[in-house]
């Protein structure tokens, strides 16, 4: 009997993992359990494991099985028991996710043992347990259990059974089942769980029944039209940001790093004041050269659109060098390395007469000329408002 019983309850899960929901009254379910059974004294046996297998139905408030078990008991009197039974289960609160349950039931039980002769007799047995739905779609209900069964053998034999593993339904009215789980917006989220009754069909939902809103805007996505929209951002009805510049500075806010720049003051792109002296930081040339790296036009590209806010803006381009080589060479590669930042924001379309260039060679470090990291930060490129 090893074998037979130990497949039903490994091979349960799998023969009815795609039907439905914890049983409804009208229904049938399986119940394949892993067990623990602590043994009466009197068997002169080690404490064990073995499986349990349940099949039932579903009726009001009481639930009829038929269920198998088997048992591996070590010890002095190595014994298995098998045995077969009929279960009454009475359970309370079946409609709602936690369901506890108690049972009374008869049956028939083999001991097959090393010492002494096998023995076949009846057995009662009674228990409680609880049955916890693992979805709020109610697909499967973890069971656990705990039973008193005693051995009408000789002297009457006590023993300890637990049992734990799967609850799960199937066949019956699918109508019954309905009126068990209703779903009223049919989002797929019972109305017991459904924290937003109404959504509309066809809406895209959370494990509460509500729309998704994957922005996090308070717009649902269903109803976006701006989709994508950054943290924090105010927004209109249909999920867009209101364009609003409270600063007056010309930069909305949700762009602007500096949302109380006073009056009249001239921003760059993040709305933060534009400094008397800026040190264009990421323009690079090729060594020993004027020619501008790839990079370096990106980044010059976002200057040259802060600039054009401003056509009246004055500016002076100068070029600096760390003091490697000798000073009159760094001072002529200065003055070309300006040029051609000037050259390359007049061909953004600003007009050249804002610009003059100025080369300062090696005479103005910001930095230590010594360490390879400061004569890095004195090549640069600086851009000095005159107006």
């Amino acid at each position: 009997m090893r074998n037979p019983l130990l497949a039903i309850a490994a091979s349960a899960v799998f023969a009815f993992s795609v039907v439905q929901a914890e049983e409804a009254p009208g229904q049938w379910y399986v119940s394949p359990m892993i067990s623990a059974i602590w043994a009466d004294s009197s068997r002169f046996v080690d404490d064990g494991f073995g499986a349990q297998a349940a099949l039932g139905h579903a009726f009001e408030n009481w639930n009829l099985e038929l269920s198998g078990f088997y048992y591996d008991l070590g010890g002095a009197n190595d014994s298995t028991i098998w045995g077969v039974g009929l279960d009454a289960v009475h359970v309370w609160y079946r409609e709602r996710r936690v369901s506890p349950f108690g049972l009374v039931g008869y049956g028939y039980t083999e001991d097959n043992q090393s010492l002494y002769s096998d023995t076949k007799n009846d057995y009662a047995n009674a228990g409680l347990g609880l049955l916890i739905d693992l979805s709020q779609k109610r697909n499967v209900a973890l069971r656990a259990e705990m039973r008193y069964r005693l051995d009408f053998q000789g002297p009457t034999q006590n023993d300890w059974v637990g049992n734990i593993g799967l609850q799960i339904p199937f066949g019956g009215s699918k109508e019954v089942v309905a009126m068990e789980n209703p779903d009223s917006d049919g989002d797929g989220v019972t109305n017991e769980f459904d924290k937003c009754p109404g959504t509309p069909a066809g809406v895209k939902v959370d494990s509460r029944g509500c729309p998704l809103d994957t922005d996090g805007d308070s717009v649902p996505d269903y109803r976006d039209k701006c989709p994508g929209t950054p943290a924090g951002t105010m927004v209109d009805d249909s999920g867009c940001p209101v364009e609003r510049d409270t600063d007056g500075d010309g930069v909305l806010n949700w762009d602007d790093e500096c949302p109380d720049t006073p009056p009249g003051v001239r921003v760059d792109s993040k709305g933060c004041e534009i400094k008397k002296v800026t040190s264009l930081e990421g323009v690079a040339f090729a060594t020993n050269s004027d020619e501008l790296t790839p990079a370096s036009k990106g980044v010059l590209d976002k200057t040259a659109a802060e600039l054009a806010r401003y056509p009246d803006m004055k500016v002076e381009v100068a070029g600096h060098t760390s003091s490697t080589g000798p000073a009159e060479y760094n001072q002529v590669l200065s003055e070309r390395r300006a040029q051609s930042v000037a050259d390359y924001l007049i061909a953004r379309g600003l007009n050249a007469d804002r610009f003059s260039v100025r080369g300062y060679g090696e005479s103005e470090p910001v930095a230590d000329n010594g360490t390879a990291q400061g004569r890095a930060l004195n090549r640069r490129v600086e851009l000095r408002i005159l107006n």
